[in-house]
């Protein structure tokens, strides 16, 4: 269950795209089709089974792999939600793959307590059976988000949770060290929170903000999955992130 290519267009320094759990990369394809007027936008199918889930770090070598065998390296990588927090586990321990960081509320583990307990107790919730799973991607999702789905991207999330059940507790169990987060600061990272999110998620962006040196940027009318909601300013958000090493399409 190696990770995967599910589009790779546009022309120009390289942004690559990672997507959290109960919604696939086609999430993206919104966003990717506005990123690509500039940019060589690679979006990645997160390693996983249709009922399995990967360790995050088999996730994040898994990622690493296969940006190097597509020429993405030193890319600026964007996740959201689950996707975001994979990106950051990619910094900490792929680093040479890592241009920047662009990642929108991911989890910080125990550093940020009342995030970190929530998704404990969305773990549990998930861990009871595919209903319970659907039930936590709708509720970080939003409701104002789920309200807006069409049928088929709906389908989607209920196609996606028996991978959806057993990933939950994968990223709910990410706890990640003061000391771990601090070796992000040798490339640029923004963090966003999304102007419909609660104080939970700004706490996990004020972690970032301390021990990564983040920047912190809001997403004006967006929930947790501001691809769907917002994709014209993460867009411009991303189109913001300077990689350290820039890296162009082929």
């Amino acid at each position: 269950m190696d990770a995967t290519v599910h589009s790779d267009s546009g022309q120009g320094p390289v942004v690559v795209l990672l997507h959290g759990v109960g919604v696939g990369p086609a999430s993206f394809d919104e966003l990717a089709g506005l990123l690509q007027r500039d940019h060589r936008v690679v979006v990645v199918g997160r390693p996983g089974g249709p009922s399995t889930a990967v360790s995050l770090a088999d996730q994040a070598d898994g990622v690493a792999d296969l940006l190097g065998s597509v020429g993405a390296a030193g890319a600026c990588i964007a996740g959201v939600s689950g996707g975001a927090t994979l990106a950051l586990l990619i910094g900490m321990l792929r680093p040479e793959v890592v241009g920047g960081l662009v990642v929108h509320e991911p989890l910080v583990g125990s550093l940020a307590p009342t995030l970190h307990t929530r998704f404990a107790a969305a773990a549990r919730l998930a861990a009871e059976g595919e209903a319970g799973a659907v039930s936590v991607v709708r509720t970080v999702m939003g409701e104002a988000t789920w309200e807006r789905l069409t049928e088929p991207e709906r389908a989607q999330v209920l196609a996606e949770a028996g991978r959806s059940r057993a990933e939950v507790a994968v990223f709910a169990a990410f706890d990640p060290s003061s000391e771990e987060l601090d070796r992000l600061r040798s490339f640029p990272v923004i963090t966003t929170v999304g102007g419909r999110s609660g104080p939970e998620r700004w706490e996990a962006a004020e972690i970032l903000q301390l021990h990564a040196r983040a920047e912190l940027r809001v997403v004006a009318g967006s929930g947790n999955a501001a691809q769907l909601d917002a994709p014209s300013l993460l867009a411009d958000v991303i189109r913001s992130c300077r990689p350290t090493t820039l890296t162009r399409s082929r």
